[in-house]
């Protein structure tokens, strides 16, 4: 086995569920944004979006670098598709309904202008076209969080893994026309009124 990512929008729930991976497993989990902020690979700290600026030349070595050291590890991020190609076994992407992403994001006290920007990356599913982009189609999937505890999402993205659950890889969830329109009629609303 390789190294496994979970990737997805900030709010859908991939730490926990990475941490419920590392623990099944029982390989170490790591939290991508974490290493980046501690061992200062980032190139600078963007004052408009509140974030660092990954340096991803030296993220993908550190990552090549650890993965030689302890082998394989549950990678925690939501730009994933940084790691190298080799060492990954696949990238799981959480997915979760938008609406429900503006929900968690307030109730965790987020600036509007930073939940608007993530719930629109999570319409337009950026975690999952980012890292179809970087790795391939072959190695990316997407499991819909929606009203699924982590335990269950952690169990799905388990089965997937090893292949007892056929989650075919390229199927895509596509929040733009499962969504009803009164509902992605309310994300887009609120997406433009705090965008900025």
């Amino acid at each position: 086995m390789k190294a496994i990512g979970i990737s997805g929008t900030p709010g859908v729930g991939k730490s926990t569920v990475a941490e419920l991976v590392s623990k099944k497993l029982g390989i170490p989990r790591v939290d991508l944004s974490r290493v980046v902020i501690e061992r200062r690979l980032y190139t600078e700290f963007d004052e408009v979006r509140g974030s660092y600026v990954i340096d991803e030349d030296a993220v993908r070595k550190y990552l090549r670098d650890l993965y030689s050291s302890i082998g394989p590890f549950v990678l925690d991020s939501h730009y994933a598709e940084v790691a190298p190609r080799e060492i990954l076994e696949i990238v799981v992407v959480i997915r979760l309904d938008p609406m429900k992403l503006i929900d968690r994001l307030v109730a965790r006290g987020w600036p509007m202008r930073k939940i608007a920007e993530n719930v629109e990356a999570e319409l337009l599913s950026v975690p999952t076209l980012n890292a179809v982009e970087e790795l391939g189609e072959e190695l990316v999937l997407e499991i819909d969080s929606t009203g699924k505890n982590a335990e269950i999402v952690a169990s799905e993205a388990l089965s997937v893994i090893f292949g007892d659950l056929p989650i075919e890889l390229g199927h895509r969830i596509d929040w733009l026309s499962q969504l009803p329109p009164e509902r992605l009629e309310r994300v887009l609303r609120f997406i433009e009124t705090h965008r900025g």
